[in-house]
């Protein structure tokens, strides 16, 4: 529930302590250590270190560096150049030349007597870590350089820094109004403190069984999620005492010590944080948050030439998304929220494709459109049959589990993952064959809102529409104290996922109008059972049940909410997934089948063939036909070709030549498939599609070598 292997801390790739350049002198892990060895030249000390930074010049006293602070103690302020004629301008553009302004020199530095002075500026006669990690260079406007000492104090704590100077744990959301003190791990008395006087009814709050209902700013965080801000606040108080010079502020040792301090929510590629407290600690490893603090976080989409197919009720059209929004988008009924998203319904109903868990193909309407501010980057996918997708890193993508589809974040997605594709009026399964990360042309991306499903066909390729569910969180000070506009990438888009602005107050009204839906009542009238037995539409009974919309510019949209089923417990379930647990595929079709032989209401010969055909199967298919056209690429410098070259090698580098598709690939469920056909009375229409697809693996590999046997082996 809630995918709980998924909270994880927020890590760079790879992952720095510290933004500081090292160049090529770091080497693959970008260590000090390693630059601090480093020699240019034979016979010449080492750590001596070629690195480009930003320009900066004090204004008291004029003397040049690239450091943040002058050694006057005076803050620098960057200098702008044009990159041809040299002159020195404020503006960001040459009015001569008509070219960008930088702020950028090369200084040669010694980062091993760096890397000593640092260490004695935090009290450390010795190297107190044996690793601290950099970045290879800097791609701000400002090429700002972050103070060594912070990567070293946030490697003692094993903490990993975040593009724009933040630490941050991204956590899978998961909505809740209501709770009891013991469910979170903190004693009525301290929730009285926080501002819970009383439970649900009214009475006051002394036991730890009594109902709570959840104040909108107010979140839980995981076990897991509770021990890595506490080594974050222990990070931030010995970064103010001995690099500011002041007194702690967090002073935590505990996941208790947690409660009641603030936080900062972020959605990925928004630029707008949330703030909210913590109140307690569950077991589950998600976020448990109010539906408004989820709905004022969250935005991901498609890059504006990504078509879709719609049908209007008559005809069926293909066309870009951003023609589909912009052709759709009701003026008269505009709606944006403070994360610059533009939202309405659309100005008549469209249909259009979508998918359950099953691979079972739909048609669902389309409830919204809305545009969106563009990130930086966007991850452009092609698939083995030429299926071309660009989407932003966030985005919900599908991949086959199984007999079943599931969701990951596009940024998870890798080459070879099996994707349900459409061809004609079948879903069929495709692979990725590419995933390149590529900047984004425009500044907006666009996205719909499905019913049902939550998925949408976009260029053939079914993928989860525009709806996140993984935030961060960071701790206020940390983001107060040690964020920085200089550090974000100078690209469009670079100041996405990153908390430009912080909202301190959540208006119900304007948020995610999803949130809106959310009904308040402790129970449902006899009129909405007998509405449902005639089929009534939805609007019909909307008035029976009390809604947030229906709050909405009242006190009462944000307490007196009521639920209608009670649990024992929020954190009742597996705190961990199976799926997670098992590693290797065979080991999760092994644990799947002996399940479904456990249960009575469950075929296992069923299950057995669901598997075979909505994945095996369609795996072998898609895999035999792309080795018939594969590309071959180099191991060196990546250069692909249609066909191998007949010089043996590649015709640029001269480095060695493989093929993108291997026959170990090919057969990797061919034996098991085999197996699921003799162990489980599958149909013999499966049975010889697998019979089929073996003879046509063996006539096109040949047969398996058999192997040598000695006397040992009938012994």
């Amino acid at each position: 529930m809630g995918r709980p292997g998924k909270s994880k801390p927020r890590k760079m790739n790879p992952p720095p302590h510290s933004l500081f350049p090292l160049g090529e002198a770091g080497g693959s892990r970008r260590s000090f250590q390693e630059a601090a060895n480093h020699a240019p030249e034979p016979n010449r000390d080492g750590g001596i270190i070629q690195i480009e930074v930003g320009k900066r010049r004090c204004p008291d006293c004029g003397a040049e560096t690239f450091r943040n602070r002058c050694e006057c103690g005076t803050h620098t302020v960057p200098v702008f150049a044009c990159p041809r004629c040299r002159r020195e301008i404020s503006g960001p553009e040459c009015p001569h030349c008509r070219v960008s302004t930088t702020c950028s020199q090369v200084v040669s530095l010694n980062v091993k007597q760096e890397y000593a002075l640092a260490t004695e500026r935090l009290g450390r006669r010795e190297q107190p870590v044996s690793l601290v990690k950099g970045v290879k260079g800097l791609i701000s406007r400002e090429r700002a350089v972050e103070e060594i000492e912070k990567g070293i104090l946030r490697a003692e704590h094993e903490l990993f820094v975040f593009k724009d100077g933040t630490v941050r744990f991204d956590m899978i959301d998961l909505p809740l109004t209501h709770f009891r003190p013991a469910e979170i791990g903190v004693t009525p008395d301290r929730l009285v403190e926080l501002g819970y006087p009383a439970d649900i009814n009214g009475t006051p709050l002394t036991r730890p069984d009594q109902v709570v209902e959840l104040k909108p700013q107010d979140i839980l965080v995981s076990e897991s999620c509770a021990d890595y801000l506490v080594r974050i606040a222990e990070f931030m108080d010995e970064l103010l005492e001995r690099c500011y010079q002041l007194p702690p502020f967090y002073r935590v040792a505990s996941r208790d010590d947690l409660i009641g301090h603030l936080v900062i929510g972020l959605a990925p590629h928004t630029s707008a944080g949330v703030l909210a407290r913590i109140i307690g600690v569950s077991r589950a490893n998600v976020g448990y948050a109010h539906p408004f603090f989820h709905a004022a976080k969250r935005r991901n989409c498609f890059h504006g030439d990504t078509r879709i197919e719609v049908y209007d009720g008559r005809t069926w059209m293909t066309m870009p998304i951003r023609q589909f929004v912009a052709e759709n988008f009701d003026l008269s009924r505009p709606g944006i929220d403070r994360l610059g998203t533009y939202y309405s319904d659309p100005q008549q109903t469209y249909l259009t494709r979508s998918i359950d868990r099953e691979g079972k193909p739909h048609l669902r309407k389309i409830t919204s459109v809305s545009i969106h501010r563009a990130p930086d980057h966007i991850i452009r996918f092609e698939t083995r049959q030429g299926r071309v997708l660009a989407v932003t890193p966030d985005h919900a993508m599908l991949v086959w589990d199984l007999c079943y589809l599931r969701k990951i974040r596009a940024v998870e997605l890798k080459e070879g993952d099996a994707v349900p594709v459409m061809a004609g009026t079948t879903v069929i399964t495709d692979h990725i064959l590419h995933r390149d990360i590529v900047p984004c042309p425009d500044d907006r991306v666009y996205c719909l809102t499905v019913t049902d499903e939550h998925t949408v066909c976009a260029e053939g390729i079914f993928t989860g529409q525009c709806d996140g569910d993984e935030d961060c969180i960071m701790l206020l000070l940390d983001g107060l104290i040690n964020f920085s506009r200089a550090f974000l990438p100078e690209s469009r888009g670079g100041t996405m996922d990153a908390p430009l602005v912080l909202t301190t107050t959540i208006d119900p009204a304007e948020i995610d109008k999803e949130s809106h839906n959310l009904d308040l009542v402790s129970g449902y009238p006899l009129e909405l059972y007998q509405a449902a037995l005639n089929y009534a539409h939805p609007r019909e009974v909307g008035t029976l049940i009390d809604r947030v919309e229906n709050r909405l510019g009242t006190p009462a949209a944000l307490e007196g909410f009521l639920f209608t089923h009670d649990t024992t417990d929020i954190s009742a379930g597996p705190l961990e997934s199976t799926y997670t647990q098992l590693k290797s595929m065979f080991e999760k079709l092994e644990a799947e089948l002996r399940l479904a032989e456990m249960i009575r209401a469950v075929d296992q010969d069923d299950v057995a063939e669901r598997v075979l055909t909505t994945h095996f199967i369609r795996d072998l298919m898609g895999n035999l036909s792309a080795f018939s056209k594969q590309k071959f690429r180099c191991t060196k410098c990546n250069t692909s070709y249609r066909r191998m070259v007949l010089a043996g090698k590649c015709i640029r580098c001269g480095g060695n030549i493989i093929p993108t598709v291997h026959e170990g690939s090919v057969k990797k469920y061919l034996e098991v498939s085999r197996l699921i056909c003799e162990k489980y009375r599958v149909s013999e229409y499966t049975r010889q599609r697998v019979m089929v697809l073996d003879q046509a693996i063996e006539s096109t590999f040949g047969q398996e070598k058999s192997q040598q046997m000695g006397l040992a082996d009938f012994m």
